[in-house]
């Protein structure tokens, strides 16, 4: 039994928060924010009808960056070539394995997002199931709210030290109730209710474990359940994980009364993130035609009609190739090596049973889009919220 230092097995004085209810609370933007929301309402929508009618592959690869870039944010690292091996389901990482999960966090959520009820207990609690259910250290509480005392930050054996206690187990249920019906509103304004209902599901950690990237699945659940989106998932993660020191200060700014100030930011990170994924859009547009000149496939031929699959479906196998267009496996075979030759494609798994492919393009767009989101950071910020860091020690003092 592992026991801990003595300073955690002599601590036993501490105050678990109590957030407060939310289900009726009114909001009212000062006046700079309702513009802030109004740009991203809009680079929301328009890149949901890019990938709804312009690129429905675009769907696929942003629900993928959002899952790595949301993993990322708990220190859950992987490389796009070991994530693809993973996603082929042949060997990977841990950390790969577990940002598939995410991937099926994120769709499970978002899904039973439609009906208008996403924080729906039963939603969550699949949500949580598909990312935690092989987690080596939590799969016995998977998709079951807790009934255990957690806490942020500090020790790993005791609340000493903690950044925040969350409420204690007899209180989650309570909160998760009204919490779902604050997210079954449809009198607040939609970036105000995301970024409102993710910080007090952090406030409140109904999970033993994975309560971020289940958090922040329920943004983009929300966004679905008003009409926001119909397709697209906004990579939002990726905007978080740029300053992720930001993105956490600015969620605890919440439990300070600061609401406002996160309200902003995730409106200033859907803008921001919006914008380079419709950069990504027109460059993913543009590649099955370089593809097809670099293979010089004939036109209808299996590596032909491959090309015209790979922008939504990026890796594969022999086997899955067979079933996707429907020919033998001489002929997926022949059409995999001459993408392969051509540079197409690029080999993820070796050997009689792990042998698959990946579109490299795709894969290091993917990289692309999180690099220029990182780049664009300065534009998340407001003065105000730039204001909140600097007092955090968080961004260096004004110069000049």
């Amino acid at each position: 039994m592992v026991r801990g230092p003595k300073e955690d097995r002599m601590f036993t004085d501490f105050s678990a928060s109590i957030p407060p209810f939310i289900a009726d609370e009114e909001w009212i933007p000062a006046a700079p924010s309702t513009g802030i929301s109004d740009e991203a309402v809009a680079s929301i929508v328009r890149l949901d009808a890019t990938a709804g009618k312009v690129l429905a592959p675009l769907t696929s690869f942003l629900l993928r960056n959002e899952a790595q870039s949301s993993s990322k944010i708990e220190q859950v690292v992987t490389t796009q070539v070991d994530l693809a091996r993973a996603m082929l389901n042949i060997k990977a990482s841990e950390s790969a394995r577990s940002t598939v999960a995410a991937a099926e966090a994120i769709s499970t959520l978002i899904q039973s997002a439609s009906d208008g009820d996403p924080a729906d207990p039963s939603s969550l609690c699949a949500s949580h199931l598909s990312l935690m259910k092989d987690d080596p250290h939590d799969a016995h509480y998977a998709g079951t709210f807790r009934d255990l005392q957690n806490w942020i930050g500090g020790s790993d054996y005791s609340p000493r030290g903690a950044v925040h206690v969350p409420p204690e187990p007899a209180r989650v249920l309570a909160l998760m109730d009204d919490l779902r019906k604050f997210c079954q509103r449809d009198d607040v304004p939609v970036l105000a209710q995301a970024a409102i209902a993710h910080a007090q599901f952090e406030s409140i950690h109904p999970f033993t474990d994975g309560n971020g990237r289940v958090g922040r699945a329920l943004i983009n659940a929300i966004l679905r359940s008003r009409g926001l989106t119909r397709t697209a998932v906004i990579p939002l993660a990726s905007a978080f994980a740029a300053r992720r020191e930001w993105y956490f200060s600015l969620v605890n700014s919440y439990r300070a009364g600061k609401a406002g100030l996160f309200v902003d930011y995730l409106s200033r990170c859907a803008i921001v993130a919006c914008h380079e994924a419709e950069e990504s859009a027109e460059l993913l547009s543009k590649m099955p035609p370089r593809w097809r000149e670099a293979a010089d496939s004939r036109r209808g031929s299996t590596a032909d009609r491959l090309v015209d699959d790979l922008l939504g479906v990026p890796l594969l196998t022999i086997e899955t190739v067979v079933r996707r267009l429907g020919v033998s496996r001489t002929a997926a075979t022949t059409a995999i090596a001459r993408l392969e030759d051509a540079g197409v494609l690029v080999q993820v798994g070796r050997g009689q049973r792990n042998q698959a492919w990946a579109a490299e393009d795709v894969l290091d767009e993917t990289e692309s889009l999180v690099q220029r989101i990182e780049a664009d950071r300065d534009r998340l910020l407001t003065p105000q919220i730039a204001d909140h860091l600097r007092h955090e020690g968080l961004l260096g003092p004004l110069t000049g």
